[in-house]
């Protein structure tokens, strides 16, 4: 009969924190619970003919310069929905959705940024739309040019479906049940 040696033990622990590490990386981190009743959220849907891998919200008229003063993060799952929770009350703006080869910059000028606001009222569940980025023109020397479209599908009852599974637990999963609650009306 063999015994495992204490060497052979070590090298099995160091596969498996690896393997668990690897895998906390890939998956997007959870929500955090409310700070206060007054905090808010907003959610949505991204499609673009690569995985975006980020969503860039900025706080209307606020600049921001890490890691002094960083934006308000937003979660972005792997079926392109994305939220972005514990916002105080106020004004924001999508400055840019990223992928991995691409950045897509929707702010260029403050009138652009102006047209696009989203308000955001205290303790509040909003839903800003389903997204799909395409007519993709890349420039050799400028950025090149897309077109954002607002789609109809998915639904914002699709996308509360699956964040409601993603935030259970917290406040959050009561305020979408909420929403849910007010779309059946």
């Amino acid at each position: 009969m063999r015994f495992l040696t204490l060497q052979s033990i070590r090298y099995i622990l160091y596969g498996i924190l690896t393997v668990i590490i690897l895998g906390a990386c890939a998956a997007p981190a959870p929500p955090l619970e409310i700070k206060d009743a007054s905090r808010s959220m907003i959610f949505g849907h991204v499609e673009a003919p690569e995985k975006v891998t980020q969503v860039e919200l900025r706080e209307y008229g606020k600049f921001y310069i890490p890691p002094f003063v960083k934006p308000p993060r937003v979660l972005i799952y792997n079926n392109g929905n994305f939220m972005a929770e514990n916002l105080k009350p106020g004004k924001y703006i999508i400055s840019a959705f990223n992928t991995k080869k691409s950045d897509f910059v929707l702010v260029n000028s403050k009138r652009t940024a102006y047209q696009e606001i989203i308000h955001v009222e205290p303790g509040e569940a909003k839903f800003i739309g389903s997204y799909r980025i395409t007519d993709i023109k890349r420039g050799l020397l400028d950025k090149g040019e897309f077109d954002i479209r607002v789609v109809r599908k998915p639904s914002e009852r699709r996308v509360i479906k699956h964040l409601f599974n993603v935030t259970r637990g917290t406040v959050w999963q009561a305020m979408l049940e909420h929403r849910m609650q007010e779309l059946r009306q």
